[in-house]
């Protein structure tokens, strides 16, 4: 089992704060975030993690040094193309794996005492929710299909869990994704390939508790997310 943490973007939302500091290395508690993720990780025994980098990816480079399990891929392309290319460059790994967003900001280890037995979307219900990816099962607990809503239904988290089945039946599919016009589009995500395919997979839902964890996507995010575990 290993981990692939997303962490090439620009972080465009933070505005002049990510300019100079990389999103997911801004502080938590006086540790930079993406730093407690891998600690929680590594306490989880799950200690092969890949990072995809691009912006400001020198800046991770340190990671290598403090945690030896840690793999640095670095995203030349971060500027131009969205993250169904930062998947691309990490889909050699992919298997068996947990993707993790870099803005992620984890209050509880989930990882402690986890062993999927397949596909999983970890949910939370938002405190405050705006337009969430929300997926929707069928009798047996199966992902059917994810509904973009702003309704207060649980909605994906940031982190997933990916069988060897999925992950091989996502790696035949994925050169059907890597055309110039999907990868410059921003609208696109590399979660809409898992959702293209969900007919195929076999995904379920793990709902975590309220204020296990918190995603940080701009300013007002972090200074929340501070405020609240100060």
């Amino acid at each position: 089992m290993n981990a692939i943490i997303l962490a090439a973007g620009l972080g465009s939302r933070f505005e002049e704060w990510t300019k100079t500091k990389h999103k997911a290395l801004l502080p938590i508690n006086k540790v930079p975030n993406l730093e407690r993720t891998i600690q929680l990780l590594i306490e989880a025994k799950i200690n092969e993690i890949y990072i995809v980098t691009g912006h400001l990816a020198h800046q991770f480079e340190y990671l290598t040094e403090k945690f030896p399990g840690v793999k640095l891929i670095y995203n030349d392309m971060y500027k131009e193309y969205n993250s169904i290319y930062s998947f691309k460059l990490a889909i050699p790994h992919f298997g068996d794996s947990f993707i993790i967003d870099a803005d992620t900001v984890f209050l509880e280890n989930i990882f402690l005492n986890l062993q999927p037995t397949q596909s999983t979307y970890f949910t939370i219900i938002r405190n405050e929710q705006e337009k969430e990816w929300c997926p929707i099962l069928d009798i047996h607990q199966k992902v059917i299909d994810i509904k973009i809503t702003d309704e207060q239904l649980p909605s994906l988290s940031g982190v997933s869990y990916w069988g060897r089945k999925d992950c091989k039946i996502i790696k035949q599919h994925f050169s059907n994704y890597m055309q110039h016009s999907d990868l410059k589009n921003a609208s696109l995500y590399w979660d809409h390939i898992p959702l293209d395919l969900i007919e195929t997979l076999n995904i379920t839902v793990s709902q975590l508790k309220q204020n296990t964890l918190y995603e940080m996507d701009n300013q007002n995010d972090y200074l929340k997310i501070i405020k609240l575990i100060s």
